[in-house]
This record gives structure tokens, C-alpha cells and sequence, in this order.
């Protein structure tokens, strides 16, 4: 691969933090906690923000006290639904955002589970991958260069009690044994601007597989949206992650943490189905509509994979450069797709759609654009406004390799 050796002169790996240590080692004391629980009842019940943070500086509390607490607390709500203890745990704002789903994190520590196995946890953060490598049970040492951040890691970790050493460090300087798995999750912000290219992440992706490469086992961290062209893209196993119906996180694997041969992966939790590809992706026949249309999960799409799962059935593609499989017989059920019966195929022309649902029962009407350069809402529009909704009847605008058609689908029995 390009780009192993690069590592520009002036390159920092931090960004600005978002509490200062003085800050973050009072909200881990007892007043901090009991303010932090105080705010979030408040907030519970319906309190408004700046009547909340006007009430703890009247309390005494400093103004970065307060701002801290409140912080805390709209943070820990928020983590409710994702976060089994929230109640008791410490965020910021900024660190919640970017915590991977504890879910998420727990499947991504299997792998590098093993008999007294050291994971160097690089970008920690406020320790969500980091709580669940130790839960998993492997030796943490989390690694962050905002003070203020690991303070609240080591908070979490009492709370979860579990044994956590922190480092303060920026992620390419710190020591580490050769016999070190590595687990990184490098930040994709700068400022306010969200970052693609691998090289431009804090730190960048390269220098981490050049200073960490060599380690028995690495994992790291991308977005989901990564460019499979990127020249930075390291050799080794690109996982899928995908949570219920949203693809979450893409997760490059080196080492030992490399699934045998696999070039890519997919995965879907809470179930944990997993396919792997080992090497080129699977190539489809092309045909006209079948009587059941499928679409295939986010995951194994961009893991190349939607051919795979489409072989597996005798299903053909609606088009080379569509991902939307078909088949004539109804398909067994499956995590890996979501079927739906083709009531019709026809011109992609309002006039020609609206004559067809004029004469047909009325249902709700959801519009699904697949390459088609048009927009939902115009379409809506020269429908004549029909009734909108998701659970009926689904209009899927496509553009075949002879140009756009429109298949008119209905729920199928076999649809996950």
C-alpha cells in the first residue's frame, strides 16, 4: 500500500479538548457526582437548561462547574437507550457522539480476546471500547492526550469496576511492548469539519499502521463511509458493521486480528451474522424484474458481498451498477435481505404510475429513489400528493442499464 511513510512534519494528533482537567477531576469527586444527578432529575422532570444552570451557579458553582454538570447530565440522558448504567456514568457531549455503540464495541472485543493478551487502546476517549475490552477480559491500557477525558474513563471504569491503566499520551508517541494488540479509533473531525481521506484523521491512519503495524494484532476504527479507493486503505480484513438497520462503522483488521484470508466482512448485530469474502467479489447475472425484489443489507454491500448473498438463492441483479437483487420464487427468510413482493413493472412516468395506483386499493405510499436523478417530493407531487407512509405500498424508482423503470412492491412473507 501507499502512504505507510507518511507523516508530515508538522503533525498533531490532538484536538481541542472539551473539559479541562481541573474541571474533570472535580465533576469525578462527590459534589460533582451529586450535581451531575441533581441536573439530570431536574432535566427529567422538564427543568430548561439555563434555568438549571442558572440554579447551580447560584448553588456557588463555578462557571465551568456548572456548564460541566449540565454537559453531564443532557449527555447521560441521551446515552440512556445505548448505555446499560448511564445513570452512573460520566460523559461530554462531544465524547458520547463519538463513543461507539457499547454493542458495537462488545462484538469488536471478541476478536481480540485471549490468554493473558495486553490491548494497547489508542484514542480511548471516555473508555467505551476500552470498558468493553476489559469486560471481555483483556489488560487495557487506555491511551488519550486530553487529561480531562481519561479522568472520566477511570470514573467509568470504577463504576464498572474494572481495572483499567490509563496513559496520557498522544497516540503515536506512546511505548509499547511489541507483544501489544493495538486497538485504535482515530478521530474523524477537524474543528467543525468531518474528515474521508485516511491520512487527514487525528492521527492519521497510516502513520498508526506505521508505528503499530507490526503488533501480533490490530484493529482500527473507520467510518463506514470509507473510500474503498483510498490509497492510505491498509492490506488486511475491512468489516461491515451494521446495527439493526444502519450501518455504523467500518473496521479494518491486521495481524492476527485478520480472519484468515478475508479481504472483507460483513456483520450484522444484534444477531451477529457474519460473511466473509476472500477474494474478488461475486459477479451476477443481469435480468429483467422477477416476481420478488430484494434488498440487501447495507453491510454486505459495501463489503461486496451482495453477490455472494444473492448466489446463495439464484437471484440475478436488476442492474450492474444497482446492489437490488430479484428472484422469481419467494426467498427463504434472512438476516441478509429484506424482501418484497413486484406487483408491477412500469414506465418510470407520473402518468403511467398514477394510472396504475388510480386502479388499484389504496394504500400508503412510500417513494425509494436507486440512481434515479429525480427527487421523492416532485414525484409526490406529480402523484397527485397520494397518502404517505412506510408500512404499505412501496414505489422504487430504478435506473436499470437501459434507463429508469418503476417497480411497484408490496411486504413479502419472507421480508427480515
Amino acid at each position: 500500500m501507499h502512504g505507510y511513510g507518511y507523516r508530515p512534519p508538522t503533525i498533531t494528533t490532538r484536538a481541542v479538548p472539551d473539559i479541562d482537567p481541573d474541571t474533570a477531576r472535580w465533576l469525578t469527586s462527590s459534589a460533582g457526582l451529586d450535581a451531575v444527578a441533581d441536573a439530570t432529575s431536574d432535566l427529567d422532570v422538564g427543568g430548561e437548561e439555563l434555568r438549571i444552570a442558572q440554579r447551580l451557579r447560584d448553588r456557588g458553582l463555578l462557571p465551568e462547574h456548572a456548564s460541566a454538570v449540565l454537559a453531564a447530565a443532557t449527555a447521560r440522558r441521551r446515552a440512556r437507550d445505548r448505555w446499560r448504567d448511564a445513570d452512573a456514568l460520566l460523559f461530554t457531549r462531544e465524547g458520547l457522539e463519538q463513543a461507539s455503540d457499547p454493542e458495537v464495541s462488545a462484538w469488536r472485543a471478541r476478536r481480540f480476546v485471549g490468554q493473558d493478551r495486553t490491548v494497547l487502546d489508542l484514542c480511548a476517549g471516555i473508555g467505551g471500547d476500552t470498558l468493553a475490552l476489559a469486560e471481555a477480559g483483556c489488560r487495557v491500557i487506555a491511551v488519550d492526550h486530553d487529561p480531562g477525558r481519561l479522568m472520566l474513563l477511570e470514573h467509568n471504569a470504577r463504576v464498572r469496576e474494572l481495572e483499567i491503566e490509563t496513559r496520557l499520551s498522544d497516540a503515536l508517541d506512546v511505548d509499547a511492548p511489541t507483544t501489544w494488540w493495538v486497538h485504535a479509533d482515530p478521530g474523524r473531525r477537524r474543528g467543525t469539519t468531518r474528515v474521508r481521506a485516511l491520512r487527514e484523521h487525528l492521527p492519521p491512519v497510516p502513520s498508526i499502521v506505521e508505528r503499530f503495524g507490526t503488533a501480533p494484532g490490530v484493529g482500527i476504527v473507520l467510518s463506514p463511509a470509507v473510500d474503498l479507493a483510498d490509497p492510505d486503505l491498509p492490506d488486511g480484513e475491512l468489516e461491515f458493521v451494521q446495527l439493526g438497520a444502519d450501518l455504523v462503522e467500518a473496521i479494518v483488521w491486521l495481524g492476527e486480528g485478520r480472519r484468515g484470508s478475508a479481504v472483507a466482512s460483513s456483520t450484522l448485530l444484534p444477531g451477529g451474522e457474519h460473511l466473509a469474502r476472500r477474494g474478488d467479489p461475486e459477479a451476477l447475472p443481469t435480468g429483467p424484474v422477477g416476481a420478488h425484489l430484494l434488498e440487501v443489507a447495507p453491510a454486505a454491500i459495501r463489503a461486496r458481498l451482495h453477490g455472494a448473498v444473492g448466489a446463495d438463492i439464484g437471484a440475478h441483479r436488476v442492474a450492474r451498477s444497482r446492489a437490488l437483487l430479484t428472484v422469481d420464487q419467494p426467498p427463504p427468510p434472512s438476516a441478509w435481505y429484506r424482501s418484497r413482493t413486484v406487483e408491477a413493472v412500469l414506465p418510470a412516468h407520473p402518468r403511467s404510475v398514477r394510472r396504475w395506483l388510480k386502479a388499484a386499493p389504496e394504500r400508503p405510499l412510500e417513494i425509494v429513489l436507486h440512481g434515479v436523478d429525480t427527487s421523492v417530493e416532485r414525484w409526490w407531487r406529480d402523484l397527485g400528493r397520494p397518502q404517505r407512509g412506510p408500512e404499505g405500498r412501496r414505489l422504487e424508482l430504478v435506473r436499470t442499464d437501459d434507463g429508469a423503470i418503476a417497480i411497484v412492491t408490496d411486504p413479502a412473507s419472507g421480508a427480515r
